[in-house]
C-alpha cells in the first residue's frame, strides 16, 4: 500500500513538471533555507526563458573543461547539465546550487528537464 501512494506521488509530481509552462519568471520555494557563503537562499527564481544558445555552449565548454577535455554524453536527461541549466535560469552560480538539499535538487532538475524536452512538443510532422 506504501510502495503504491508512493507511486502515486511519483506519477503526480512528474505530470506536474511535464505539463508545466516554462514562459515567465517561476518562484520555487526550498524545502528549507539554505546559507551559502553570506547569503541564504529560501526560494529561488527560474527565468528558464531567458536561457540562449550561447548559455549551452558555455555550459557545454564548461563541463568539457571540467572533465579535463574528455568527451562527455551531455543530452536533456544529464543531471549535472540540467543543474548547469538550473544555475543559469536562478543566475546563481553552480557550486551554489549544489549546496541546496538533495530534494530540492530533484525537483529543479526534473523541471529543467522538462523544459529542455517541453520544445520538442513544439515540432510538428510534415
Amino acid at each position: 500500500m506504501v510502495e503504491t501512494n508512493k507511486k502515486k506521488e511519483v506519477e503526480d509530481v512528474a505530470e506536474k513538471v511535464m505539463s508545466a509552462d516554462f514562459s515567465g519568471i517561476r518562484k520555487y520555494k526550498l524545502s528549507r533555507p539554505v546559507k551559502v557563503a553570506d547569503k541564504t537562499y529560501s526560494e529561488i527564481a527560474l527565468d528558464f526563458d531567458s536561457l540562449t544558445g550561447e548559455d549551452m555552449d558555455t555550459i557545454v565548454a564548461t563541463m568539457t573543461a571540467n572533465a579535463g577535455g574528455l568527451e562527455l554524453n551531455i543530452n536533456e536527461f544529464n543531471k549535472i547539465y540540467q543543474k548547469h541549466i538550473v544555475a543559469r535560469a536562478a543566475k546563481i552560480t553552480y557550486h551554489e546550487l549544489n549546496k541546496f538539499p538533495l530534494p530540492d535538487i530533484a525537483s529543479l532538475t526534473l523541471a529543467a528537464q522538462s523544459f529542455l524536452l517541453s520544445a520538442a512538443s513544439n515540432l510538428s510532422e510534415k
